[in-house]
């Protein structure tokens, strides 16, 4: 790529300077008469107004000699406050110095070029903002010494583009790495009650006669199969919000209801990890409007992720409380907690929090994307706060309180998700 295809601005440069240099018959525009007067003149500044950038016109010496409307507009300078001053005036303080170095370099062997490419050049305004700037020169034909013309094109935009481009493929780099992940938390979660489900079918064949065995194995099965149940309705039913085709059957629901259900559901892990799992009696019943069956599966999933990651023997707390108008459910665990810089990403797809030193508890990571997406749908809001790893972490669920059970009719018809 040539410096003309990277700043069109020169071809209109050169166009300039050929069309001075012709009229006073020399080939060499560094060197010759002078600038244009007359009807030249008035083509020249036609020209130099007409530019889409700032041009600014410098001597020698650096110092500026001409500029035109579009400067004045970029800097916020008046063409009085330019004319006669150095040209670093319209740079930050830091690279004046090197300015100067390089002006005095370039006048000694002028030729129209780009300046800095590659670099990061800055212009300074009249009220002291930077802004990222490109740069071309080209010498003009001169009297009694060299002109230099340097067009200036404002880059904020570009620059901001660029940025966003960056930050895009990294969205895209990282949506890519969490697809990979993904799929390979598909794999295990889905192979390993496979695997026990054909070691399953291995001891019934073995074992034809012995009841003892099939109750044992039966077991083994129900768990196994619920446990992929488990994972494939949460894969349909983000899919399903996704899509926009999940739909909320409501009803008016006590929460009282909600929680005796998602305990049961919960309890097979909570027992097996021994932890003290502690639910707050609430006589006063706390009605809400949704879907029953999907605010148990809210519950439960929050229920089934602290135990999950709450080291054996460990404490879980589950409560609801009128706040307002609102219903609120916590759920509190003395497990690994969340540092800092996760706790905005946890509800977010195929995210999983990994404890220091440890590995993750296992899962797609899709558990509390449904949840959030769950709780929207019931016009509520969901939030975990955490004091870091180690420190456990409570996640806070809200939903908006009927005053009674008759505020809404039971069993009314189903609502599409997002209506």
């Amino acid at each position: 790529m040539t410096p003309d295809t990277l700043f069109p601005d020169l071809e209109w440069w050169l166009t300039v300077t050929e069309e001075i240099s012709m009229r006073n018959g020399v080939d060499d525009p560094t060197s010759g008469p002078k600038l244009p007067d007359g009807h030249h003149e008035r083509r020249f500044h036609g020209f130099l107004e007409a530019a889409p950038d700032a041009v600014v016109i410098i001597d020698g010496d650096g110092v500026i000699v001409q500029v035109n409307g579009q400067t004045e507009k970029l800097f916020g300078y008046s063409r009085e406050e330019l004319v006669g001053h150095a040209l670093e005036m319209l740079m930050p303080e830091r690279s004046r110095g090197s300015h100067v170095a390089k002006t005095r370099a370039y006048t000694a062997n002028p030729q129209t070029r780009p300046m800095g490419r590659g670099l990061d050049l800055f212009g300074l305004r009249k009220g002291g903002d930077e802004f990222p700037i490109d740069v071309s020169i080209s010498p003009l034909p001169p009297e009694g010494g060299l002109l230099v013309a340097s067009t200036i094109r404002d880059m904020t935009s570009h620059r901001r583009l660029e940025e966003e481009l960056r930050q895009r493929t990294h969205e895209l780099e990282e949506a890519d790495r969490q697809k990979d992940n993904f799929l390979c938390a598909v794999a295990h979660e889905l192979r390993s009650p496979l695997s026990v489900l054909t070691l399953a079918a291995q001891i019934l064949r073995l074992n034809p006669a012995d009841t003892t065995v099939h109750e044992q194995t039966l077991g083994m099965l129900e768990r196994q199969t619920s446990h992929m149940t488990r994972l494939i309705e949460d894969l349909l039913d983000l899919s399903r919000i996704r899509c926009g085709t999940f739909v909320l059957r409501r009803e008016v629901v006590d929460l009282r209801r909600v929680f005796i259900i998602a305990v049961e559901m919960g309890q097979p892990l909570v027992e097996s990890r021994k932890h003290n799992l502690e639910v707050e009696q609430f006589t006063q019943p706390l009605w809400v409007s949704g879907d029953s069956s999907r605010l148990v599966q809210v519950v439960s999933n929050l229920l089934t992720n602290a135990a999950k990651y709450t080291p054996k023997g460990g404490h879980i707390r589950l409560s609801a409380a009128r706040e307002g108008e609102a219903v609120v459910v916590r759920i509190r665990d003395d497990g690994v907690g969340i540092p800092k810089e996760m706790l905005s990403r946890v509800f977010d797809l195929y995210t999983q929090v990994n404890p220091a030193g440890g590995s993750s508890a296992g899962g797609l990571g899709i558990g509390l994307t449904v949840v959030r997406q769950l709780v929207e749908l019931h016009c509520g809001t969901v939030e975990v706060t955490s004091d870091g790893s180690g420190q456990g972490s409570e996640f806070v669920v809200r939903l908006p309180l009927l005053s009674n059970g008759s505020d809404a009719e039971p069993n009314a018809a189903p609502d599409p998700a997002g209506t």
